[in-house]
Order: C-alpha cells, then sequence, then structure tokens
C-alpha cells in the first residue's frame, strides 16, 4: 500500500466509527479507531519511507511527527489511539474516556492526512 491507500483506509476506518453505538459496541468502534489511526501514521512513514512494520515501530513514527510537521500532540494523540487498542481488549474505558480519546483520534487522522496529501519531500523538483 502507498500513503494514499492508507490514508484512504483511515478515513474509511473513521466512517465506519459512526456505525457503532458508543454505549452498545464501544470495542468495535475503539478499534475502528485504533485502525484509523494507525494507517495514518503508516501514511506518514511510507511516504518519508520509515519503518512501519510494529505497533514499536507506528509509536517510533508518531514520536517523530512533531519534528516534521510541527503537531506537538501527535504523539499524545497516537496514544490516546493506543488506549483505545488496548480497550477493545479489555472493555475497561468509561464513556468520558472513550469520548475524549476518540476526540484526539479524529484529531489526529484528520492532521496527518491533511500533512500527507500536502508533502513535498525537500529534493523535489519545483513545479513547472
Amino acid at each position: 500500500m502507498d500513503e494514499h491507500d492508507h490514508i484512504r483506509a483511515a478515513l474509511r476506518f473513521l466512517q465506519h466509527v459512526g456505525l457503532f453505538i458508543a454505549d452498545q459496541d464501544n470495542l468495535a468502534r475503539s478499534e475502528m479507531l485504533w485502525c484509523a489511526a494507525a494507517h495514518s501514521v503508516k501514511a506518514f512513514a511510507v511516504q518519508r519511507e520509515w519503518r512501519n512494520d510494529s505497533h514499536d515501530d507506528l509509536f517510533d513514527v508518531a514520536g517523530r511527527i512533531n519534528g516534521e510537521i510541527g503537531y506537538r500532540y501527535a504523539y499524545f494523540h497516537f496514544n490516546a489511539a493506543g488506549n483505545l487498542h488496548r480497550n477493545m481488549y479489555r472493555g475497561s474505558m468509561n464513556r468520558q474516556q472513550l469520548a475524549s480519546d476518540e476526540a484526539k483520534v479524529i484529531q489526529f487522522v484528520n492532521r496527518i492526512a491533511n500533512a500527507v496529501n500536502a508533502y513535498a519531500p525537500d529534493d523535489a523538483a519545483p513545479p513547472g
């Protein structure tokens, strides 16, 4: 998959979140949010040719995003996605925690999608 495939996947996962009612399907909703965030990070990494094969790689990439695009909450917001991923297995988050982390992940995915779509590597030839 290239970076645009990953962004499309991330945005599809965000759309799917709305199919699950928070009170009844919080495990599925949590996992859709994790998948959206993970594909966003993979897009960012693929675009820059960084490792992105494991969870550790994804968290490493999330930690590098601030230095690349000045998004100082990137790691914090991606960590919220990690909380949701764990919640899918444990079901331990309450409604307030879920809502808070969901908002962070939505912001994260949209911010990363915009950065991936606007990316122009330093060595790219100028247009025209």
